[in-house]
């Protein structure tokens, strides 16, 4: 008896070791779904459909954007933790449902790290330190000048209460050691007509958004968030440049699966992904998103989401934000 039951054992093992070979040989047999937590339209929507339509062509398989807006991010960032991990629904996780909610929000409906696993970094982008035309600083150096001058605080828009447009500014206040007044505004299109009205002088909003609006003139760009200059832009320094090595604010965007998915469908994900990234029509595409193409492996993206989650937590914690 005790033999059958160790016969059955061996192979009941053969039979999951088939099963799941088979698996690995049918991935993709069907529509693959990428739910995009945020409205259609702003650069993760398009940068979504950009990379997923590549995508599919080495999948074999459609890949068929889902927007799930609302909560910042979270509802839809959830529907993935929860899906089914079998590879067939997957999301395009951002700096702030997979870096920044984490600490803003006393319970999200998912765990970051139990309940969601990294499959490829998609894109970076950074955003512009701008200014209404009628605000007299020319420089970075004068907006803190004008800043710490002025006998009021002055005020700042941002793209909403707690976004990264918001953390990012509370950062280099910090850094700066000046004090402006926090004006939330319900996302970068509002902030950008907001500052070129007149509303508030300054702002940090993305990089599209205010690309047409500083070559025609109706604002001036001061400086911009991430390493390194913009190709469009050569002129306008970095705000690391500018006395401040240590300051890099950058969107950035990645795809994530629910944790549970076997490594054989995450690499094969992988894999399509990082194609399609290396496609040089694919990073023209990003590029008129003001993003660059960051093709990655799943290990290194994993890695990089635990290092921005860290640096986050503390800008939210300095900033005292907190989301319901």
């Amino acid at each position: 008896m005790k033999r059958v039951r160790t016969l059955l054992r061996v192979m009941t093992s053969i039979v999951l070791l088939l099963s799941l070979s088979a698996q690995a040989q049918d991935f993709p047999n069907k529509a693959i779904r990428l739910i995009v937590p945020l409205a259609p339209g702003g650069a993760t929507d398009l940068a979504a459909r950009i990379v997923g339509e590549r995508a599919s062509k080495y999948l074999g398989q459609p890949v068929f954007i889902d927007n799930r807006p609302g909560a910042g991010g979270t509802i839809g960032s959830a529907a993935v933790a929860n899906a089914p991990a079998d590879g067939y629904t997957i999301l395009m996780g951002t700096i702030g449902t997979l870096a920044i909610s984490p600490a803003m929000y006393a319970k999200l409906p998912y765990d970051t790290d139990k309940d969601l696993t990294a499959v490829s970094s998609i894109a970076g982008g950074q955003f512009a330190l701008v200014v209404s035309p009628q605000f007299p600083a020319r420089n970075f150096s004068e907006v803190i000048r004008h800043a710490k001058a002025s006998p009021v605080p002055l005020y700042y828009g941002s793209a909403g209460n707690g976004s990264t447009l918001h953390l990012g500014m509370e950062l280099l206040m910090s850094m700066a050691g000046i004090n402006l007044t926090h004006v939330p505004y319900k996302g970068s299109g509002p902030l950008v007509a907001a500052i070129i009205a007149g509303e508030v002088p300054i702002g940090i909003p993305d990089m599209p958004s205010v690309m047409q609006f500083v070559k025609n003139g109706r604002l001036r760009m001061i400086a911009v968030t991430g390493t390194s200059r913009e190709d469009a832009f050569p002129d306008v320094p970095t705000i690391a440049e500018s006395g401040f090595p240590d300051f890099n604010v950058q969107v950035w965007l990645g795809i994530m699966a629910p944790s549970k998915t076997p490594k054989h469908i995450v690499d094969q994900l992988n894999v399509a992904i990082v194609r399609a990234l290396n496609d040089a029509d694919i990073q023209s595409r990003l590029k008129d998103l003001g993003m660059s193409a960051t093709p990655s492996s799943s290990e290194d993206f994993r890695k990089f989401i635990a290092r921005e989650r860290t640096t986050w937590a503390r800008v939210v914690k300095a900033a005292g934000v907190t989301a319901n």
